[in-house]
Order: structure tokens, then sequence, then C-alpha cells
């Protein structure tokens, strides 16, 4: 067997080697905390023998080979484990709007994370930023139920008003009518029509019981405050991995940093 060995220089001029404990210091002193949750693939599939045509047809959801009533996934296709918040370096966070053809603009949000080497993010992860908000709207039918969950969690933003330190959760919670209609006169106020638990859902048992909750069936919209998530949209170049020889004869495997572009969740595809 042939084998080709390079030839070393005699002489190799003085390297400049990452710093990762100075890196270390400026994420905890500059970093945001995130919380992280790992994307993985379900096992469920439709070639599993329980799997019947009255499962694909009891949704609408475009599901490929994920089973639809799969409790894990959702139908989905993979799911999210091993929540754990961390810290991590946040930039160039920005809003990208771009023309679609004949169906007018669409807004992209978009950032760049930074983690630790030991905090390795892969395509799909999500990272759901923990001290900030941002304003979130949507709009859904009222259920029988009494509490209903929003996509997000609503979350309390302190403010500091002419008035003095405010609190907001809601900004308008509008109603329409048995029609489909609404008017400006259909809105709910926070603890007179309803009231946000602790984990930041909705509870009409106060207009219900006075009869100014919107009924079953009836759709109704909402703007509030909830934390960002971002899921990661690209894959990371983990090979980035380098040496390092600091006061020593030898290299050492050093473990670099790693940046991931991420989109906002419900912006993403």
């Amino acid at each position: 067997m042939t084998t080709i060995q390079s030839r070393i220089p005699n002489k190799i001029r003085p390297r400049v080697d990452f710093d990762m404990e100075q890196y270390r210091k400026l994420v905890f002193a500059k970093g945001v905390d995130l919380e992280w949750e790992q994307c993985a693939e379900c096992p469920c599939s439709r070639s599993a023998s329980d799997f019947s045509l009255t499962v694909i047809q009891s949704t609408t959801q475009s599901t490929g080979e994920a089973r639809p009533d799969c409790e894990l996934c959702d139908g989905r296709g993979y799911f999210w484990h091993s929540a754990q918040e961390i810290r991590a370096i946040v930039t160039a966070g920005a809003s990208t709007t771009e023309a679609v053809a004949l169906y007018g603009e669409y807004a992209r949000g978009m950032m760049n994370v930074s983690t630790l080497p030991e905090h390795l993010p892969a395509y799909g992860d999500r990272f759901t930023v923990l001290n900030s908000v941002r304003v979130y709207r949507e709009t859904k039918i009222r259920t029988n139920n009494s509490i209903e969950s929003l996509r997000y969690p609503i979350q309390a933003r302190e403010l500091d008003l002419a008035g003095g330190e405010t609190t907001l959760r809601v900004l308008r919670l509008q109603y329409a009518d048995a029609l489909g209609l609404s008017q400006s006169a259909n809105t709910l106020t926070e603890g007179v029509d309803y009231v946000v638990t602790g984990d930041g859902a909705l509870d009409f048992s106060l207009g219900d019981a006075s009869g100014s909750a919107p009924a079953e069936g009836i759709r109704y919209s909402v703007a509030y405050f909830a934390r960002p998530r971002y899921y990661v949209a690209d894959h990371p170049h983990t090979h980035r991995d380098s040496v390092r020889k600091f006061k020593s004869v030898t290299e050492s495997p050093l473990a670099l940093p790693v940046q991931v572009r991420c989109t906002m969740e419900f912006m993403g595809g």
C-alpha cells in the first residue's frame, strides 16, 4: 500500500488560538436566557396494522407518513423533548418581507443563536426567549370549555406609564356575533369578562356567568403578549471544531461555539 505523507515546513509562524474561557464569560455576561427543546423523529408509521382509512379521513392535516392519531407527534412526524434553560448569544434579530407572486407579502422573523459547545442544536430544534415578549394575534372558535388555551401561553408585561406601573397581558379580545360579524362594542375586558390563568390560558367563567362571553361556536380574536419562539432553520456546521496548542508542545481538540440561523416558529415552513 502506498501512503502519501505531507511535508512539514521547517518553521511555523506563531498561531492564534480561540480562548473558549473568554467566550464563556461573554455568554454569561451578555447572553440571553433561552429554553432549548431538541427535535426528534417520531417512530409512528402508517404501516401499522391498526391504521385504517377511517383514521385518515378523520383529519384534514397533511401528515405524510406519520399517523395523525399519534399522541406523541400529533401527526407531524417529529416531536420535541429534553427542554432545558440555557444561556446563548442572540444577534441579527430581523424581519424580512418578501413578495410572493400574486399572493402579497410574506414576513419571516429571523435571528442568529450562538450556543456554548456543550449545547449542540440541530435542524428543527426550538428556542423560546424567556425574558422578552412580543405581540401575537390569533383567531379561535369558542369551545364548550370555560378555560381555553391559546397557541402560546399569555405573558405579563410590566410597563412604566404616566399613571404608574401597569401590567398588561391581553391588548384586545374581540368576538363576532352569530352571523359572523363584529363591531367595536364586541370586546371583552380582563377581570370583568375573563381572567388569565397562571399557566397563560383564558378563563371565561366570569363572562359565562354574566352572559358577556362568546358562546360555543363563536369566533373571537386575541392580541396578547407571548414569549417569542424560534426553530432552527439550517443545519449547523459542527465540524468547525478546531485544535488548541497553549502552553503545551502538543495539540488538543477544541470544541468551538456553534451558530445557527433561526426562524420565528409561526412564520416558518
